[in-house]
């Protein structure tokens, strides 16, 4: 299917009110052509993604600069409900990086909702990003009425657009996985939801020394959302504690393996080992 997948860089107006139209239907919502055209003029761009001329995808790309560093933001990325899952969000990450290179950027960053299984296999497995940022309540309280007190915490993905040694960094990783330590057991709520486990809670406190750890993540965090609000409100309150005491302990997740359903697990290494 991929084959027959073209990404282009789109510019002109009408080919960008397409898009617009795009980003209605999908996010409910959609950005002015004044914005579009402000990304494009300013450092940025905009990608559509089409099969036999018919838009199925989009990436949108802005110039970003926070304490001394420059890179390339990537906003938003979307693909309609019957193209997902089939590797059309990576072509348009892969086309993104090699524009991004020939526009003279080094590091391309993002946000993902730490707990949304997907995103992160999608940032750390597939596109080989890292985290070392996490950000808490960033768009404020979210409208579904599910999520009406969740807070909006996000992880600041970054990805080295220079660093070609694809095997290198994969070699290091299995290597890492073979001896990474199980951080926080989990287990399952009387509903057979999947939690962490309420009697070896995770200590904040303590120095964590190891190489490598796992940290579990469910594999439908939206159904927990829609089935125990509470719980998924735990999930999130307990993984913020912990992404947060990691980072600062010089760690960063680099990595997500899928297992067996209802469980995932994120990848925390020691950021020495990858001279982030």
């Amino acid at each position: 299917m991929l084959e027959s997948v073209e990404i282009k860089q789109v510019e002109a107006l009408e080919e960008l009110e397409q898009i617009r139209q795009l980003e209605q239907a999908i996010c409910q919502a959609a950005t002015p052509i004044y914005q579009l055209t402000a990304y494009i003029q300013n450092g940025g761009f905009i990608l559509g993604a089409y099969v036999d001329n018919q838009l199925i995808g989009f990436n949108y790309s802005y110039a970003g600069f926070a304490d001394g560093d420059y890179y390339l933001y990537s906003h938003l990325t979307a693909v309609t409900r019957d193209y997902r899952e089939q590797g059309v969000a990576e072509l348009l990450k892969l086309y993104q990086k090699n524009l991004a290179r020939a526009y003279g950027y080094k590091k391309c960053k993002w946000i993902i909702d730490p707990l949304e299984a997907s995103h992160g296999h999608g940032s750390f497995t597939k596109l080989r990003g890292y985290a070392a940022t996490y950000k808490t309540d960033v768009y404020g309280p979210l409208l579904e009425s599910y999520n009406s007190k969740m807070p909006s915490d996000r992880l600041v993905v970054e990805r080295l657009l220079n660093d070609d040694d694809i095997a290198r960094w994969d070699i290091q990783i299995e290597e890492l996985l073979d001896e990474a330590h199980e951080l926080i057991p989990w287990t399952y709520t009387v509903d057979g939801l999947p939690m962490l486990d309420k009697q070896a809670p995770f200590d904040a406190t303590l120095n964590y020394y190891k190489d490598a750890y796992l940290v579990p993540i469910p594999h439908f965090f939206s159904k927990i959302k829609v089935e125990n609000p509470s719980l998924a409100e735990d999930w999130r309150y307990k993984t913020r504690t912990i992404c947060e005491t990691m980072f600062k302990q010089g760690y960063v997740i680099v990595h997500l393996t899928k297992g067996q359903e209802p469980m995932h697990h994120y990848l925390f290494v020691k950021k020495a080992l990858f001279a982030l």
